[in-house]
């Protein structure tokens, strides 16, 4: 089993879109049993992904009381976000996560998990079992400041780990307009402050095919109208690099 984490602590960056459509990509290949954890109390995902397989809540993963009849099946299973998780906020809730995060090894090959925009327990939660994490990023004023606040996020995350590096994947501009000079500048700021190595080599255009897949409940590469080629041919490279990133970081690390 592997976990990747889609986060910024900021809303309306395009983690929503990126996670449903890893999700949807991973679970293509080969016959894949992804989970998705809608993580954020928003439910954005969760709405997205009404197509999908509903399986239980995110928060029964943070109650020792709830029941998991957890079954192996190919596709993707919704641990939907719920009222609850509103309620976690405490570090034993953090730990009932921990201890109950294991059992779905053995259901399903690949987690996805969808994280809400601010640094809390569910964050906390997500980083501390994440084997990646992808922070799509828009290139504003504030984009570098974002930038900084999830670096350091991501230490914190490593200290509820006993220090175990978190796997970052990089900082993915979404949401670009290419014939926005600011927005190129801006691009180039944060591709600066932050160095190279921390910037994911792609983008992902701004572009009305994909808030209409969204609404559709499925990925864009499913639509059919106006842009809905161009659309595809660029998310799919995308979320193959992501996942090319992934395999190749597990392989040096074993």
């Amino acid at each position: 089993m592997r976990t990747i984490v889609v986060s910024l602590l900021k809303g309306g960056v395009g983690k929503t879109f990126l996670a449903t459509h890893l999700a949807w990509y991973l679970a293509e290949r080969d016959g894949n049993r992804v989970a998705f954890l809608d993580l954020d109390p928003q439910g954005s995902s969760t709405r997205r992904l009404a197509g999908e397989r509903a399986g239980w809540f995110a928060a029964d993963l943070f109650d020792p009381e709830a029941r998991l009849d957890l079954t192996d099946a190919p596709g993707i299973t919704v641990f939907a976000a719920d009222p609850r998780l509103q309620m976690v906020k405490a570090a034993a809730d953090v730990r009932d996560f921990l201890g109950r995060f294991p059992a779905l090894g053995a259901h399903f090959d690949h987690i996805v998990i969808d994280t809400g925009p601010k640094w809390d327990e569910l964050t906390l939660s997500a980083m501390a079992v994440a084997d990646a994490v992808i922070a799509p990023v828009q290139v504003a004023e504030d984009s570098i400041e974002c930038a900084k606040m999830l670096l350091t996020a991501l230490k914190k995350a490593e200290g509820a780990r006993g220090g175990r590096k978190v796997d970052f994947l990089g900082l993915l501009p979404s949401m670009v307009n290419p014939f926005d000079r600011r927005e190129m500048d801006n691009a180039v700021k944060l591709a600066r402050a932050v160095g190279q190595k921390l910037m994911f080599p792609a983008f992902i255009k701004a572009r009305p095919t994909y808030k209409h897949s969204a609404e559709q409940h499925h990925p864009v590469w499913r639509e059919t109208g106006s842009g809905a080629k161009a659309a595809a041919d660029e998310i799919r490279p995308i979320l193959a690099e992501i996942v090319r990133r992934m395999d190749d970081r597990r392989l040096s690390a074993a």
